[in-house]
């Protein structure tokens, strides 16, 4: 072997220092791949399910065909389409115009045209922009359908769009919230309050939301977990995931959280044992392999942890952190060549 350059401390001093940083990084609290998908809605499918009956036009008229083209645009983001069918079908008597001013205010929603959502509820309320743009005006707005829709659109606008006055997004999305029907406002109001920090506020919100009983109501016990546990509720988190186990037992992404949360209660042994479970029910599942290989490498257990990396590398061979988790290590197994291999390619990739 050839003699180092440049050695300026022994190098029993120098093995010390770099196991100790080893042991240190390899022990520090990391950060685990938990599944939410807390997210604003835009697509109010449970809103047409809970009103078909009003929205089913009494006849086969041009203007309600033009309607239900327009949501078949809507639906497949071709907005500008969509608002030309819905100004032509909110003249047509046998269809709702307050469905038609929703849908044309959804439409410029998805388009990010703030001011065209205004001029459609002032337009549908008959009252000016300015007044619906203070949020003093919403604390003792009417409660109608038109108010609503028009309250919600321009909270989740500004909440997707335009983040610019809190105060009026809090006052609109709280106000949609007075639909005890309306699903998409608990959601949404849910989202708004958990990007705020307040966990709490979201987790009553979505309590509210699962009593709607919505089709997709495994996302939202999912996320139900993933927000008791930030709230500092591990108990009710785990009761979440329990019961995310009981209704849908296959829904691995119930099982890599659940995983998670054993981790974070210092359980490896039950983390190991739920996150394979989640990698049984779905092999291509990169969070539940990359968390199962992070608490093998916090229990130095560095060979399960290079073979579940790898195992994400090649599910997703262009997937970054698979390759920064196994250069890790690498670096912990004394490979620093191949960590210094896996942290370049990690980098390509992050660019």
């Amino acid at each position: 072997m050839s003699k180092p350059v440049k050695i300026f401390l022994p190098v029993f001093l120098l093995f010390l220092i770099i196991t100790a940083w080893s042991n240190i990084s390899t022990a520090q609290e990391l950060q685990l791949r938990e599944i939410c998908y807390l997210d604003y809605r835009t697509d109010f499918a449970s809103l047409l399910e809970k009103n078909k009956d009003s929205l089913f036009p009494s006849s086969s008229t041009i203007g309600a065909v033009h309607f239900y083209r327009g949501l078949s645009y809507l639906e497949q983001s071709m907005f500008l389409e969509a608002i030309k069918d819905f100004r032509i079908a909110r003249t047509d008597s046998s269809v709702s115009r307050t469905f038609c001013n929703f849908y044309i205010g959804v439409a410029f929603m998805r388009l990010n045209e703030s001011d065209s959502i205004l001029k459609i509820c002032s337009e549908a309320l008959k009252i000016p922009v300015s007044q619906l743009k203070n949020p003093a005006f919403w604390q003792n707005a009417p409660i109608t359908q038109d108010h609503i829709f028009s309250g919600y659109l321009i909270g989740t606008n500004e909440a997707l769009n335009n983040l610019t006055d809190t105060n009026l997004i809090e006052a609109c999305l709280n106000f949609g919230t007075k639909d005890r029907d309306f699903l998409e406002a608990y959601i949404n109001f849910g989202v708004w309050n958990f990007q705020n920090g307040k966990f709490n506020k979201t987790i009553d919100l979505y309590k509210h939301a699962l009593e709607l009983k919505p089709a997709y109501d495994s996302t939202i016990i999912l996320c139900m977990g993933y927000v008791y546990r930030l709230a500092g509720d591990p108990d009710q988190s785990m009761k979440a995931y329990i019961l995310l186990k009981s209704k849908y037992p296959r829904f691995a992404e119930g099982y890599n959280n659940r995983g998670c949360l054993y981790a974070y209660i210092e359980n490896d042994k039950k983390a190991i044992s739920t996150l394979t479970v989640a990698i049984r029910k779905d092999p291509s599942l990169l969070d539940a392999l990359c968390n199962r290989g992070l608490v093998y490498l916090k229990m130095k257990k560095y060979d399960q942890a290079f073979h579940d990396f790898s195992e994400a590398i090649q599910v997703d061979a262009r997937f970054a952190d698979a390759y920064y988790y196994r250069g890790f290590t690498r670096k912990a197994m004394g490979d620093i060549t191949g960590s210094i291999t896996d942290y370049s390619r990690a980098i390509e990739l992050k660019k």
